[in-house]
């Protein structure tokens, strides 16, 4: 039998790339939610889709990337609260995450109290990225100016700046107060500007380090800079482009509110450019697509 918490929960599954697999992954949420809300975002539609079975707690949607991971999120989150009345929080999942963590997850008492607290947004997992085998790190709001690192293995629960949308369960309460997701970003910092808006509306979110899961973002290579432990992104010179634009866009509508947030998003930009140059291959191509990424971000009224 389900856990009550996990039975008042579904997982928006967004899927993209046609390489995958998405029914196992499918099998195993509908055995421990209440629903799933499968996305299909690739443009011309995923053909493994076609071959799930149909299933009374699996509701699909054909999003072809309109407005990309945003659009579908916001497709995804209208459709639950349109037909499932009886949901009460939402865990957003990766093609690739790993989803075995969600029972411990939603039946751990302190996890429980969370989601039943009007004062917070999310909890999430910590993650474990695949390819280096390094835990994210994670921030927290010390002031307007200021935000501080917890360490990589952190236990316990702690409220931080940002967690990534992957495995990250929010309360649908919180989600309706927030607004839909900024679908001008697509996909890079969707997740940053989603904890950016709880935190500026008194909304916490929660990081649970006692619980993790495994996450692949990008194609990250690990390397070390005078003696330190870093990651570089591995992405590609389009989504380099992205993570540019996003990043000093967000700097340019935080600097008033969260100077000492936009200043990270300086740094952010200096460490991509950084991880390219001493880990990654097309150099020059990920620097110009960093580089056009930034005059787009800085000087653009509207993102589309």
């Amino acid at each position: 039998m389900k856990d009550p918490v996990a039975g008042a929960t579904a997982a928006v599954l967004v899927v993209y790339h046609l390489q995958s697999q998405p029914g196992p992954i499918v099998e195993r949420l509908l055995a421990q939610l209440g629903a799933v809300v499968l996305v299909d975002n690739a443009p011309a539609g995923h053909p493994a889709l076609a071959l799930l079975p149909a299933h009374p707690h699996l509701l699909r949607i054909a999003n072809a990337n309109r407005g990309g991971l945003a659009g579908a999120y916001n497709r995804a989150v209208e459709r639950l609260r349109a037909e499932r009345p009886d949901i009460e929080q939402i865990v957003f999942v990766d093609e690739d995450s790993e989803v075995d963590v969600l029972p411990a997850l939603l039946a751990d008492p302190a996890v429980q109290a969370l989601l039943a607290d009007a004062q917070v947004a999310a909890v999430a997992p910590a993650y474990r990225d695949r390819a280096t085998g390094l835990r994210g790190k994670h921030l927290q709001f010390e002031s307007r100016w200021r935000l501080r690192y917890l360490p990589r293995e952190v236990e316990g629960l702690h409220a931080v700046a940002f967690v990534i949308n992957s495995m990250s369960v929010w309360r649908l309460a919180a989600l309706q107060r927030l607004g839909p997701y900024d679908e001008g970003l697509r996909i890079d910092h969707v997740d940053t500007e989603y904890c950016l808006r709880a935190h500026r509306a008194g909304l916490k979110v929660m990081l649970h380090g006692g619980h993790s899961f495994g996450h692949r973002i990008g194609e990250r290579r690990a390397y070390k800079l005078f003696g330190v432990q870093l990651q570089a992104g591995g992405h590609s010179p389009a989504r380099r482009y992205l993570i540019a634009r996003n990043t000093l866009w967000l700097a340019r509508h935080s600097l008033w509110r969260e100077p000492g947030f936009a200043w990270l998003c300086l740094l952010r930009l200096g460490y991509e450019a950084v991880g390219i140059l001493m880990a990654e291959p097309q150099k020059l191509a990920k620097l110009g697509a960093l580089l056009r990424g930034c005059g787009a971000g800085l000087f653009s009224r509207r993102l589309a």
